[in-house]
C-alpha cells in the first residue's frame, strides 16, 4: 500500500498520477459521513480505535498489497493506516507556506467552517478567530494540517515514510528518490516537471510581494513550521 497526502494544494494528486494510483479514493463517502455532519470545533477522531473504523470504511474491497491513493484526509488517520497496514509506505507532500496560503485564500478555504480549516475549542486561536486575517486563518490551515501529519508519522518507521517538497517534483533525483522508496517506475517523468496547483487569478501577490505587516501575520502563525521543514 502506498499513501500520499498533505495539506491540500501540495501536489498529492499529480503524485498520484505519477504512479498511476487513485486521487481521494471514496472521499466524497467519507466526507459527508464523517466530516460534513461532524461538529467542527472538537475532534471526532480522538481515539485510534475512532480513527481505524474510518479507514475499515473507507478501504473495503481494496487490494492493500497494491493499492495507492493520494487524499489530504489522510493526515487524520496515519497511525490507524499503519495499524492496519504495517507495510505501507507514506508520502507527506508539503509546499511553501506562502505559496498554499495564497491558493487556498483564493478558494476562501478560511471561510469552511468544518473539521481542519477551524480551530478546535481547545486550540490557543479559538477565541482568537473571528479576529483573525483571511491571511493568518489559511497560515493557521497549513500548520494545522501539517502538524496532524507529522504527529501520525511518528509510529511510522523511518524506512517507511518520506517527506517531499512540491517545489522539488520536477528534479530528477527527487523522481529517482521516489522510485526507490515506492519500488515502482515512474514512466512519465515529464508530467512532474509541469507545474502544479497553479491558480487562474490569486487574491495575494507573490510571496515576495507581500508587505512587512503580511509577512508577520505569516511568520507569527507558521513561521516556525517553515523553518522546520526547511523554507526561508
Amino acid at each position: 500500500m502506498l499513501i500520499i497526502t498533505g495539506t491540500g494544494r501540495s501536489g498529492t494528486e499529480t503524485m498520484a498520477k505519477l504512479f498511476g494510483g487513485h486521487h481521494e479514493f471514496r472521499v466524497n463517502y467519507i466526507l459527508d459521513k464523517y466530516f460534513v455532519r461532524a461538529e467542527p470545533h472538537s475532534d471526532p477522531f480522538d481515539t485510534v480505535e475512532k480513527r481505524t473504523r474510518v479507514i475499515l470504511d473507507l478501504h473495503q474491497g481494496i487490494d492493500r498489497e497494491t493499492f495507492i491513493d493520494s487524499s489530504n484526509l489522510y493526515i487524520y488517520f496515519i497511525d490507524a493506516l499503519y495499524l492496519l497496514n504495517p507495510g505501507l509506505k507514506i508520502i507527506l507532500m508539503v509546499r511553501n507556506g506562502k505559496d498554499f496560503v495564497r491558493s487556498a485564500l483564493s478558494r476562501s478555504w478560511h471561510e469552511h467552517n468544518v473539521l481542519g480549516t477551524v480551530p478546535q475549542r481547545s486550540d490557543p486561536y479559538f477565541e482568537k478567530w473571528v479576529s483573525m486575517t483571511p491571511l493568518q486563518k489559511n497560515a493557521w490551515i497549513w500548520q494545522y494540517r501539517n502538524s496532524k501529519a507529522l504527529e501520525g508519522l511518528r509510529v511510522v518507521p523511518e524506512k517507511q515514510k518520506l517527506v517531499i517538497k512540491i517545489e522539488d517534483i520536477g528534479k530528477q533525483e527527487t523522481l529517482d528518490e521516489l522510485e526507490l522508496f515506492t519500488g515502482r517506475i515512474i514512466h512519465d517523468r515529464d508530467l512532474a516537471a509541469k507545474l502544479h496547483n497553479a491558480n487562474p487569478d490569486f487574491s495575494l501577490p507573490p510571496k515576495e510581494e507581500w508587505t512587512e505587516r503580511q509577512t508577520d501575520e505569516f511568520n507569527a502563525m507558521a513561521g516556525q513550521m517553515m523553518t522546520f521543514f526547511g523554507y526561508d
